[in-house]
């Protein structure tokens, strides 16, 4: 018994297995070697089976293929070709099987029964051999009725017409007629077929990109001109229909897809560089110290390219450039920065946090001073009360508002309030029909004002010190209201008066007219104009001027009518005298 055994992998793949030294090797051991296989391979030939198990041989060198087993000098018995077949030693000649002498006829059985059980009644094995010329008509016709065009290969009617028509076999040694045969065929085929292939267009060019695929030499950068002479020998391009353009174009697209899949094996290959490459940096930017990190030219001089053994024992690394590893190295240093950032953001909002608490302590601490803040309350008047308190102190130094930040703020809220409560006070007023007295003085109209706004309901939860300063801003208010109404009139009387010294500067300096020498007697001849009656019966300022009116002198400015008006002040936060503090 052999210590060789048979197996098929996943693939279904034979190997043979050595149960001894438990080796295994996919040639076939010489102790499992049969006598017919040792003597065909001794002569040059090989057995093998079809697609649906058929044994044939084959003669790789000649390209010789048989049906039946070739004549050497030594007669070799055929390969079985089933595993289990009952006649094991029978000898193929023509359509009879005659039992070898080993064999023993089983009783009651005639020699004629037995070739009836044991016959292959196969048509690829009982094919009437023909001469070349008798056989030629009907390989062609075999080719037609097969519908076989220029897009056929020689190995494709081997595999296909070989293992189903009979007449493929009526020339049974010389596969090279039959090649010439296909070429001759393809040559003369008719109109029609011509016609036919050239409509499908489509067809062809499956079969030619195929045909390309084939050839080993045609790769992404092979040019027509060098393709042409690669498959000038080729049944497709040789014989097909098809023009010299669509040929050209087939070519181009097929280079195409190449080039696509080299670009794509490199993109691949450039992927997986950069992906060692990321690794390999990572592991050498940075230093102990998270915070630092190897710049570019340090990197450039020790670490990369030919600087690097061990930069360049990495094969992948032999795709990159130098704006590769750049790159690379900038991506790196980014996201360092990106993580000292994120960490300096943290440590900001921690800090922030601190720095609102404090505000938030120091801002109840303003609400338990022991001065009620008011809106005119001073820094200096609650500072006293707060300069040692531990609130206070841990406000110092801290970023945001400051503690006079917080406090102007909060009398701001307090300004406010008031303002407020001074627009509802005016509107009772009025409701109450308060009448002002220009006599009084503020005082007095303070205390009548303070008395109607006790009374009214609306002002009972306001204490006495908020009613003061309500009042004062409806006195001042007030007075700001008559101050600027005198204003304006004493703007409108200059504009006045400067507008009747125009005039007679027109009458008496520009027409050479002299000048009256009496009020009386200009009044007269002044008294119907505009600018006379816009003074209305102000006739002691018409004289003035007409008396302090010389010829030749120019015209006031108009700076007289604004020179005692008063800016209107900004709402903008005024800028106090420095606090000297002690802290």
């Amino acid at each position: 018994m052999s210590i060789w055994k048979e197996a098929k992998d996943a693939s279904g793949r034979i190997y043979y297995y050595n149960t001894l030294t438990k080796k295994s090797t996919w040639e076939k051991p010489k102790e499992l070697i049969s006598q017919e296989e040792l003597l065909l391979r001794e002569n040059g030939w090989k057995a093998a089976k079809t697609a649906d198990g058929k044994v044939y041989y084959y003669n790789p060198t000649t390209r010789e293929t048989s049906w039946t087993i070739p004549a050497f000098e030594k007669k070799v018995e055929p390969i079985a070709e089933q595993k289990h077949d009952t006649v094991s030693h029978a000898q193929v000649n023509g359509n009879r099987i005659a039992l070898t002498a080993g064999e023993k006829q089983e009783p009651g059985r005639t020699i004629n029964e037995e070739e009836s059980q044991y016959a292959n009644n196969s048509k690829l094995l009982n094919v009437r051999r023909r001469t070349k010329e008798e056989a030629e008509k009907e390989f062609i016709t075999m080719l037609k009725e097969n519908q076989v065009d220029s897009t056929w290969s020689f190995s494709r009617i081997i595999s296909e017409l070989g293992t189903r028509d009979p007449r493929y076999w009526m020339v049974d040694d010389d596969p090279l007629w039959k090649k010439e045969m296909f070429e001759k065929y393809l040559s003369n085929r008719s109109a029609d077929q011509l016609l036919k292939e050239h409509n499908e267009t489509s067809k062809f060019k499956e079969a030619f990109q195929k045909m390309l695929q084939n050839n080993s030499d045609i790769k992404y950068y092979t040019r027509w001109p060098t393709a042409k002479r690669l498959i000038a020998d080729e049944p497709i391009y040789k014989h097909s229909v098809v023009n010299e353009k669509t040929k050209r174009q087939t070519f181009q697209d097929y280079i195409d897809t190449l080039i696509d899949a080299q670009k794509e094996s490199k993109k691949k290959l450039k992927t997986q560089a950069l992906k060692e490459l990321r690794e390999y940096l990572n592991g050498i930017i940075t230093t102990s110290s998270s915070e630092t990190f190897i710049a570019w030219q340090q990197l450039l001089n020790h670490y990369v390219f030919d600087k690097s053994k061990r930069y360049m024992a990495n094969r992948h690394f032999k795709v990159l450039t130098h704006e590769d590893v750049l790159n690379e190295y900038l991506k790196i240093v980014n996201t360092i920065e990106n993580d000292l950032q994120n960490k300096l953001n943290e440590l900001r909002l921690r800090n922030y946090t601190r720095d609102r608490i404090a505000r938030d302590n120091f801002k109840n601490l303003l609400r338990e001073v022991p001065i009620k803040i008011k809106a005119n309350t001073r820094w200096s008047d609650i500072y006293p009360h707060i300069k040692s308190d531990p609130r206070f102190l841990h406000m110092l130094g801290r970023n945001g508002s400051s503690c006079l930040d917080l406090f102007l703020d909060f009398v701001d809220e307090q300004r406010m309030y008031i303002f407020a409560q001074r627009s509802i006070a005016q509107q009772t007023l009025i409701d109450q029909n308060f009448e002002w007295n220009d006599a009084d003085s503020d005082e007095i109209t303070k205390q009548n004002i303070e008395k109607v706004l006790e009374n009214d309901r609306k002002f009972d939860k306001v204490d006495k010190e908020d009613i003061s300063l309500i009042v004062d801003g409806l006195i001042k208010q007030r007075n700001e209201k008559i101050q600027q109404k005198l204003q304006n009139e004493r703007r409108i009387l200059e504009q006045k008066k400067h507008y009747f010294w125009l005039l007679l500067q027109r009458t008496y300096t520009k027409t050479g007219k002299p000048k009256p020498s009496t009020w009386d007697l200009a009044s007269k001849e002044l008294g119907e104009s505009l600018e006379y009656k816009a003074l209305g019966d102000e006739d002691n300022i018409r004289r003035q001027i007409f008396e302090d009116f010389k010829p030749e002198s120019s015209a006031p400015t108009a700076e007289s009518a604004t020179a005692n008006l008063t800016l209107t002040a900004s709402k903008k936060r005024h800028l106090t005298p420095a606090v000297e503090l002690d802290y």
